[in-house]
């Protein structure tokens, strides 16, 4: 008996069907991981940049200060796009550098059972680069060391 057309048809729909079954949701999890990813990515770029750019806008003041560098990283944070949550700051500034350190919770980060795994972690150092600021700091040093 010989297979008219119509019930080959039948038969090859019938494996498209099966196969896009098993590949659309594959397919959509790698997009959803993906998307994931490149989020994860864009916090840890964006945290970086900032973390620099406070501490250098910072370093570059006269008398580096600790408020102006949070200011100013309030301001940054403003115009973020996507975030994960509050970050939590550490801002350091002192006579010779200002050192930023940003870390937030990320979503892979209530996965993760332990440690710090999944938490972006960033640290950024400028140096003062104001010479008579850095003089004047070791005069003033030696002033108070000599009494």
């Amino acid at each position: 008996m010989e297979k008219n057309q119509y019930q080959k048809k039948k038969e090859a729909d019938g494996y498209v069907v099966v196969e896009a079954a098993v590949l659309l949701p594959l397919a959509s999890i790698f997009i959803v991981l993906l998307i994931g990813l490149c989020s994860y990515l864009y916090q840890g770029c964006f945290l970086m940049q900032a973390a620099y750019t406070v501490a250098f806008r910072s370093a570059a003041q006269e008398r580096p200060d600790a408020g102006y560098a949070d200011g100013q990283l309030n301001q940054l944070l403003e115009g973020e796009v996507l975030s994960f949550g509050k970050e939590e700051r550490q801002i350091k500034a002192g006579m010779l550098r200002v050192e930023v350190t940003l870390e937030r919770e990320t979503p892979l980060a209530r996965l993760a059972a332990v440690g710090d795994r999944g938490r972006l972690k960033v640290k950024q150092t400028a140096y003062v680069r104001n010479a008579a600021a850095y003089i004047r700091g070791i005069r003033r040093g030696k002033e108070l060391g000599d009494e």
